[in-house]
């Protein structure tokens, strides 16, 4: 199947090269300097051409005639590609096992039987909560923007932070 569309490419790209018409001279001389386009303002039911005016003239626009250009108002559209679960999911167990990392942690630390691995660490349990929300936060923010870009990495950071609590929540258990 590959092979067929490599061919076809092939094919649609000699065809685009061996057009003559690509390379015909445009005749601007016979193109007549005030020509007038005919169009026409077409509003939405209910509203005046006076809707249309600029808020920094204090003047109203004047009534357009059939003659001028003929334009629809209409909002443009946008779609947002709705967030996958698994997008949730991951970021969601990240928050949480950050935050029974840090709870076993100093569970285990005021037990005695253990010490924090990380020395950049706080030592009180709500610094030690803030840092890590923190950079649980940063890494669910790279991930959105991965998603909502398209990229098939975006998981990689929620998965990173989840490996890593999980290791210090197996260790907080351990020495319990």
């Amino acid at each position: 199947m590959r092979v067929f569309g490599t061919m076809l490419s092939f094919l649609i790209a000699m065809g685009g090269w061996a057009c003559s018409a690509q390379e015909a001279p445009i005749p601007f001389g016979k193109i007549v300097r005030d020509t007038h386009l005919s169009a026409e303002l077409t509003l939405p039911a209910g509203e005046s051409s006076s809707s249309f005016s600029s808020s920094s003239s204090s003047r109203a626009v004047a009534p357009l005639e059939r003659s001028m250009a003929s334009f629809v108002r209409v909002p443009p559209v946008t779609y947002h590609k709705p967030m996958m679960s698994s997008f949730f999911l991951l970021n969601g167990l990240q928050a949480g096992m950050a935050v029974l990392d840090v709870e076993t942690t100093h569970h285990c630390i005021a037990d005695h039987h253990c010490q924090e691995g990380n020395p950049l660490m706080p030592s009180s349990q709500a610094g030690a909560l803030g840092v890590n929300l923190g950079l649980v936060a940063y890494s669910t923010f790279v991930s959105h923007k991965l998603k909502k870009h398209g990229s098939k990495l975006w998981w990689i950071a929620p998965v990173a932070g989840v490996s890593s609590h999980g290791v210090g929540v197996a260790s907080g258990l351990a020495h319990r």
